[in-house]
């Protein structure tokens, strides 16, 4: 079985050194230095039990991208992905706001946003790689997807929640029979499109897909098993919902596990814990205002009618997103004037791969880049969608453990021969034919025998390997210097995502009453 394993191996990496998989069920058996010296014994164990089954796949999926890549699905799988992408639920979200589905957005953000954070934090604890370039290209319009470990998908689980969701909706509705079934079609394909696309596109493995599905069921059964009792929670004035909300997301948010790698996964989780904390608190607010409506027994709807007229609706949206843009825009800018200082004074942690204040002085010419990515038009316009090679120094990582793997592999292998060689010289004829019995017995014997050696050789290969790994990272780092990540940045993601949902579901739609593009007047 191993042998016809390793007829398929991974081709070499054009990189910093040749991957070897000759015999991938090894794989995460050994020592993977760099990961297991930095994580606690639980977490090292979970990760190496599931590294096997993610590196297996690797072949399968090269093979798959040979069989069916063309340019065609180059571009629609990498354009698709974004219908799978956190920052465009956060983009979309304020819209179903302020045209009238407030029940239906506030299950929405529940779904998109608990998913969003699982998903991040699941990544953030086993730091589980994507699968290697070379032999698979990676295909991807996002600057930053990649870098990014593998398991689970968030684009699966973002897909799986909100499809789920939909059709909930959709099954209880008074559409005709026509609607829903074209309805159904175009959910199938969007799920499709989104799932298969991270296969097609080299950026998770079967088993990465699956941990996102299983994600994304669990979120939407909580969400449509308790969506009445979580829209009245929303909705009815209470301190303890929103203390209890506020406080819980700033434990979680603190709770996600510090990275082994430079990984963004953290952003997410941040952003999307931080719309909830926001959200869950203006819903509530927003309920006792005067333009708020109710409507099959909820409260806290924004009133919308289409008698305003197609300018107007228009103009709700225009208005609202500039609204949203400049709130993230004034308030990042004076946040990283504000905070350093306390950071550097009170000499607050930080987390790791993220700079401490006390190495820099202020932020105050710091770009607050554009809002969202998403939207950058320039990037769904860029052809150069292939990414091959090393991306990250987790890909370093991964390459260096595979090797080492193989490697020690190849040395058990060899000592289990050669100690049952000897046995076998040791033996008297009438005995060389054993019983079942017997011969597991003397299995276990060699076993026993090759573990010390195993053993001592670890060492020196490691150390081997470590330097290698170390003089790679150095290499990559040099040519590929990475983004500032300060330690402001997670409270300033706080704040600024808090913010937009407040704004989103309880400012804006208020403000829409006093600038003309209200509805009151008609009710």
């Amino acid at each position: 079985m191993s042998d016809s394993k390793s007829t398929s191996a991974p081709r070499a990496a054009e990189s910093f050194i040749v991957v070897n998989g000759a015999d991938d069920r090894d794989a995460g058996i050994y020592s993977d230095n760099f990961y297991s010296r930095r994580m606690s014994k639980l977490r090292n164990s979970i990760r190496r039990r599931m590294l096997p089954w993610v590196r297996s796949e690797t072949n399968d999926l090269a093979e798959l991208q040979h069989r069916w890549r063309t340019p065609f699905l180059d571009s629609y799988f990498t354009l698709t992905a974004f219908a799978g992408h956190p920052l465009f639920f956060v983009c979309i979200l304020p819209i179903m706001f302020w045209y009238g589905h407030s029940v239906f957005a506030r299950g929405f953000v529940n779904v998109a946003c608990v998913g969003v954070f699982v998903t991040s934090w699941v990544k953030d604890y086993l730091c589980l790689p994507r699968p290697l370039s070379p032999p698979l290209v990676r295909l991807s319009r996002s600057k930053r997807v990649h870098l990014e470990y593998g398991f689970p998908s968030t684009h699966t689980s973002n897909a799986t929640s909100i499809a789920l969701y939909l059709l909930s909706y959709l099954l209880i509705s008074d559409w005709s029979v026509l609607a829903k079934v074209a309805s159904i079609v175009g959910l199938c394909v969007y799920l499709f499109s989104v799932i298969f696309g991270r296969l097609y596109c080299g950026m998770h493995t079967k088993t990465d897909i699956i941990g996102g599905t299983v994600i994304g069921i669990l979120v939407w059964a909580a969400q449509w098993s308790f969506h009445d009792a979580i829209d009245s929670l929303m909705t009815t004035p209470s301190w303890t919902v929103v203390s209890t909300v506020i406080l819980g997301g700033i434990v979680l948010i603190q709770s996600i596990p510090d990275t082994m790698d430079s990984c963004p996964c953290i952003d997410d989780g941040v952003t999307t814990m931080a719309v909830l904390m926001g959200v869950f608190p203006a819903s509530q607010h927003f309920a006792l205002s005067k333009y708020s409506v109710s409507a099959g027994g909820h409260d806290g709807i924004v009133h919308y009618d289409s008698a305003i007229g197609l300018p107007r609706s228009i103009l709700r949206f225009v208005f609202g997103l500039a609204v949203v843009f400049t709130w993230r825009m004034a308030a990042k800018k004076l946040l990283y004037i504000l905070l350093p200082p306390l950071y550097s004074y009170f000499n607050l942690p930080s987390r790791t791969h993220f700079v401490p204040a006390k190495t820099y002085g202020n932020l105050r010419s710091q770009p607050i880049g554009r809002v969202p990515s998403v939207l950058d038009l320039s990037a769904l316009a860029d052809s150069s969608i292939e990414i091959v090679g090393t991306q990250s120094t987790m890909d370093i990582h991964e390459q260096f453990s595979q090797s080492r793997s193989s490697k020690i592999s190849s040395l058990h292998n060899q000592q289990v021969e050669d100690i049952g060689k000897k046995e076998h010289f040791g033996l008297r004829p009438g005995h060389i034919i054993k019983t079942r019995q017997e011969q597991q017995k003397q299995e276990d014997v060699v076993s026993e025998k090759t573990a010390p050696v195993l053993e001592t050789l670890d060492h020196p290969l490691d150390l081997e390997l470590d330097e290698s790994e170390r003089q790679a990272m150095e290499q990559f780092e040099a040519e590929h210097p990475g983004w500032a990540r300060f330690d402001v940045d997670i409270v300033i993601k706080t704040v600024v995502y808090a913010g937009i949902g407040w704004l989103a579901v309880d400012s804006i739609p208020i403000m829409f009453e006093y600038i003309g593009l209200g509805t009151s007047y008609l009710r």
